[in-house]
């Protein structure tokens, strides 16, 4: 369950516990464009993380990019849309198979039954296999989380028996609190996967708006998905930028630059990113892009020095860069260091080295 990133022990406090009629978090709903409209999470990194959502509000019916993590969220993002226009959603693009960005399909169905779901194809078998395949295992993992976290705050001891300082044993009860709450939610996903595919590019034409629906390679998955808005010169990029850290497990890192090199090409002034508010310019994406570069070439020196991943791991810690994009900022350092060090060095280094790839 990829989806349901929440932050390491020590990072910022979590928002009170979910209330099924209300948000999780503070969010925006922002006009980018005449029609097109950005539902954006105020802190991207507010437990747990969630996706961002898009409108294109066309001349007779709706296109959404995105549904959320979890029931309350589609129907908190639908009730603002529905503010929006009373017109049908007619299709639903998944972005990636991160399930915070497709859970809440179920919940468009149910408001809007005619509602069809695009993604890319091998965005569909990710689903099926890295989603609802391991759902009952997810769904296990963090009930013996939230039992962990509760026993930690409940004795102030880890499970080695290290007494933790008072900041991590708050943070363990804030974690096992939210985790209680949204459990259920996420026994209420329905699967409900995308029935239209594509491989390279679709084009949707709604009266006088055109969508471009494209695949540009394999980057954050193998399936991402970005949507241009020609004449808007608007582009969703789904996980292919996140901001304010990059998220890299499971990636494609070498193949993720390219990818961004398309992105950067394309003619838009604007990038709508899976995380995090609307970028005017490619700063943000170029420091992705040289990141990425970074990570690649100095685990590729490590391998032609013959070091082993262990050996690897420790030399590639990329401390750099979590300056440059976390700054002095202890949570973005955690994230920084969970969401993109550590997975991103081991799998690279399998990767260079040829191991088969999931």
């Amino acid at each position: 369950m990829l989806g349901l990133l929440t932050q390491p022990l020590g990072g910022p406090a979590a928002p009170p516990a979910p209330d099924p009629a209300a948000p999780m978090a503070a969010y925006e709903v922002t006009q980018l464009a005449p029609g097109v409209h950005g539902f954006v999470w105020t802190n991207a990194l507010d437990n747990p993380i969630q996706g961002n959502a898009l409108f294109i509000i066309n001349d007779a019916d709706v296109i959404v990019v995105d549904t959320g993590l979890m029931p309350s969220t589609a129907r908190v993002m639908a009730a603002e849309l529905r503010k929006l226009t009373p017109k049908p959603v007619r299709y639903v693009i998944n972005t990636h198979w991160h399930d915070d960005h497709h859970n809440g399909n179920a919940v468009y169905r149910e408001l809007w039954p005619g509602v069809e779901f695009i993604a890319h194809r091998d965005t569909r078998e990710d689903i099926f296999s890295k989603t609802y395949g391991t759902r009952a295992q997810d769904l296990a993992g963090l009930e013996a989380q939230i039992d962990r976290y509760a026993r930690w705050s409940a004795t102030g001891k880890d499970d080695e028996g290290k007494v933790l300082e008072e900041a991590r044993r708050k943070r363990a009860g804030e974690i096992a609190t939210l985790d209680r709450a949204i459990l259920p939610e996420l026994r209420a996903v329905a699967d409900m996967p995308p029935n239209l595919t594509f491989v390279d590019q679709l084009v949707l034409q709604r009266g006088e708006r055109t969508i471009e629906i494209r695949w540009l390679g394999r980057g954050n998955t193998r399936g991402d998905t970005v949507v241009v808005l020609p004449k808007e010169r608007i582009a969703a990029s789904g996980d292919l930028v996140v901001f304010p850290v990059p998220f890299g497990i499971l990636s494609y890192y070498d193949e993720w630059r390219e990818t961004l090199s398309k992105l950067d090409a394309l003619p838009v002034d604007a990038l709508f990113p899976g995380h995090g508010p609307l970028m005017r310019d490619r700063t943000y994406l170029r420091q992705v892009q040289a990141l990425l570069g970074a990570l690649v070439d100095r685990v590729k020196a490590q391998i032609a020095s013959g070091a082993t991943l262990e050996a690897t791991k420790a030399l590639v810690t990329l401390e750099d860069w979590k300056k440059t994009f976390a700054g002095d900022d202890p949570g973005k350092q955690r994230a920084f260091d969970a969401f993109f060090v550590q997975p991103a060095v081991e799998r690279t280094w399998r990767q260079l080295k040829g191991e088969p790839d999931s």
